[in-house]
């Protein structure tokens, strides 16, 4: 960045009232741009999740769309997947959250709710619909992350 231009940056961040430090430093680079995260899906149809096993890899961001194609109320109960990880959540569903933080989802007919993460834990997680009458079960294995 040309020395005009890095003045320019840090008289802006100045003026809207940010420390000066978050303004590029003179020299550096444009930063490239961030990997789009893996998009997975999961459809409730039926009483049923499709499909019944996602494989997602530790360390890489991922967008996971679980969508309700039933005329019936589901929820989206990922047992331990979200232990103490950082979950932003939209769609029209509604997210319920514990001490340690993102529990569950309540999915309308029709609905959808999107999860956007990394995963943090190798293993496999169980995930579940639990409402009474709902035998809708599933699995979310997160291999660990490819060796260089």
């Amino acid at each position: 960045m040309n020395p005009t231009r890095w003045r320019s940056a840090l008289a802006l961040a100045l003026l809207a009232g940010l420390p000066a430090s978050c303004a590029p430093a003179p020299g550096a680079a444009a930063s490239p741009t961030a990997a789009k995260p893996a998009a997975f899906e999961i459809v409730a149809s039926k009483r049923a999740f499709d499909p019944p096993t996602l494989t997602l890899r530790l360390g890489e961001p991922v967008t996971l769309v679980v969508r309700n194609e039933d005329e019936d109320l589901h929820a989206f109960v990922p047992l331990l997947l979200f232990l103490r990880t950082n979950v932003q959540i939209a769609g029209n569903g509604a997210p319920e959250f514990n001490e340690t933080g993102f529990a569950r989802a309540l999915i309308p007919p029709h609905g959808i709710i999107e999860l956007r993460f990394t995963p943090k834990t190798a293993g496999t997680f169980s995930y579940l619909c639990d409402l009474p009458g709902h035998l809708m079960r599933g699995e979310i294995v997160v291999l660990e992350a490819a060796a260089p």
